[in-house]
């Protein structure tokens, strides 16, 4: 019987632009599908953004192309095994 493997990875934590934004490029250049829910990453003001803004900017745009931010309720259904 030949095993499916499964190329999701669904990515939650904290440091927005250090620890998620690393691991949601080096999974993506694994062939991962990248699922982010949103609200489920933060991170901290900096010298040139807010935390909110650092979160919009990396959820909104730099990983547009990267990865698939889904409401937090898609990602609880994705769990559920209810795709």
């Amino acid at each position: 019987m030949k095993r499916q493997e499964d190329k999701r990875l669904m990515i939650i934590g904290l440091q927005t632009n250090y620890c998620i934004d690393a691991t949601v490029k080096s999974a993506f250049e694994r062939g991962f599908t990248v699922i982010i829910p949103e609200g489920t990453n933060s991170t901290f003001d900096n010298d040139y953004m807010t935390g909110e803004t650092t979160y919009r900017y990396y959820n909104e745009d730099v990983w547009e192309e990267l990865a698939d931010v889904i409401t937090f309720e898609e990602a609880i259904a994705l769990l559920g095994g209810k795709e």
